[in-house]
């Protein structure tokens, strides 16, 4: 899967759109599957194990459901629009209109790390340690790991830099 498809991008010459929860889809659909799965086995052992524990198993079983499917639905189709003609970056996600997050020239990418695996964030450029938004998947050591880390920075990194350079050059002229 190219990263086009991988991040479902689409871009023009001034705005660039990046799903950056697409590519973490099919393991959240697996995942999800697991958990029903796992629900049913559960209901089938019921006789076999303690009411409490039965609970707690169920009780746990039914949140990661939920969260899965939050994956699935809902964050999947989160994005962010990157808005060179009004300098502005949008998150956009299925309950709200666009919501604008910051200016564009603002704009700060860096990496984000977190129990052995990172990603990259987009911050606003004072306060980007203090909110921040997860624009990729994460990243690990491993070569297809870093394949797809390659390819990340070579496309979708190089267009938003591009988008922010170009509006720094409109700004000081």
């Amino acid at each position: 899967m190219n990263i086009r498809e991988r991040y479902n991008i689409e871009y023009t010459t001034s705005t660039f759109t990046l799903y950056p929860n697409k590519a973490s889809l099919q393991l959240s659909w697996w995942f999800l599957g697991g958990m029903v799965t796992g629900l049913v086995v559960l209901v089938f052992f019921e006789n076999y194990l303690d009411k409490s524990i039965f609970w707690v198993i169920c009780t746990l079983l039914i949140y990661f459901t939920l969260h899965s499917l939050y994956d699935v639905k809902i964050g999947s189709e989160i994005h962010y629009i990157f808005d060179a003609s009004e300098n502005a970056v949008y998150k956009k996600n299925p309950f709200f209109l666009r919501k604008k997050i910051m200016k564009l020239d603002e704009a700060v990418i860096f990496v984000h790390s977190e129990m052995g695996s990172w990603y990259y964030a987009l911050g606003a450029d004072q306060s980007q340690f203090i909110k921040n938004y997860k624009i990729s998947e994460g990243f690990s050591s491993g070569q297809k790991s870093l394949e797809r880390q390659k390819a990340y920075e070579n496309f979708i990194l190089n267009k938003i830099a591009n988008l922010i350079e170009n509006i720094n050059l409109e700004l000081k002229n």
